[in-house]
């Protein structure tokens, strides 16, 4: 029987036009997410700025002879003496462990701590000395771990020790010949010193799953929510049932929320990753990825 001129020959499935428009697609579903992603992250720019230069120059932002470090010195010899009414200046200076100790001590007592984007409102950002003074004004000094290391090594500097700072994904610490302080984590993945920074790739890649875990687990959930809502609504296409649409969705909440639970005091001294939960969260935004990057609506041929 002759073949009907008027029915189409194309082959079921997207058209050649969409599907050589992928190229173009896909790159700009991603400049899309990462301009939300900025923008959630780091709504102040300029912070982001100076929070990357102050990391290459690290050892330059510790500051002994600054006028608030000098002010710090007072408070810490008064609260000192409070204790030991025969503790003065000379006797911290000629004692190394004891005046670790004791700035370490007077740092989480007069420094309070609190998260970046509740102070800074960004992700991450490492304050000059000056700068967290004056962010405090005249009430009590807050920082998260890097600010509180920051001071700590500056006093330990201006009392005539040797001091730098050492972190890892989460945590930063002071590190002195002596020992470090300030809750020194268990793998230094960055050291700071006068030559610059210095990372070992090694324990970084070690560290990565656990320090990503718990950023998610500590960072503001409303945040998080406009970055998965923003990264479920580009990858819907026009191939997307609805049951998958709302399928994906349910599995990629459902993995944030078992991931923020796998550090549920996050602020607490010992912190212990629940490794169950990571995992079930892991599983479940794989599986909401899956769902939604494999939609089954396909466009019938034409008649």
């Amino acid at each position: 029987m002759p073949q009907n001129r008027n029915q189409s020959t194309l082959p079921i499935g997207r058209p050649p036009a969409a599907r050589r428009r992928w190229y173009l697609r896909i790159p700009l579903k991603l400049l899309i997410f990462a301009g939300i992603a900025f923008a959630v992250l780091y709504p102040h720019p300029a912070r982001l700025a100076r929070h990357l230069h102050r990391l290459r120059q690290l050892d330059a932002v510790i500051d002994p002879d600054a006028p608030h470090v000098a002010a710090l010195e007072t408070m810490l010899l008064e609260w000192a003496a409070a204790t030991d009414p025969e503790m003065n200046l000379d006797q911290l200076r000629s004692d190394s462990h004891r005046a670790q100790r004791l700035v370490e001590r007077f740092i989480y007592e007069k420094v309070q701590y609190a998260w970046d984007w509740e102070l800074w409102g960004v992700v991450d950002y490492f304050p000059s000395i000056d700068e967290i003074f004056e962010k405090a004004g005249d009430g009590p000094l807050r920082e998260d771990c890097d600010g509180r290391a920051l001071l700590a090594a500056s006093l330990m500097r201006r009392l005539g020790f040797e001091a730098t700072l050492a972190a890892d994904l989460r945590h930063m610490w002071v590190e002195t010949p002596q020992g470090a302080f300030m809750s020194p984590g268990e793998t230094k993945t960055i050291a700071f010193d006068e030559q610059g920074s210095h990372v070992s790739y090694g324990a970084l890649l070690a560290n990565l799953p656990s320090s990503l875990t718990f950023g998610i687990a500590v960072f503001p959930l409303m945040r998080e929510m406009i970055l998965l809502l923003a990264a479920w609504v580009l990858m819907l296409d026009r191939r997307t049932t609805p049951a998958r649409a709302i399928l994906g969705l349910l599995l990629l909440v459902q993995g944030l929320l078992f991931l923020r639970l796998s550090y549920p005091v996050p602020r607490g001294a010992a912190v212990e990753m629940i490794t169950w939960s990571a995992w079930v969260g892991l599983l479940h935004l794989a599986a909401g990825f899956v769902v939604l990057l494999r939609p089954t609506r396909t466009p019938t041929a034409a008649r």
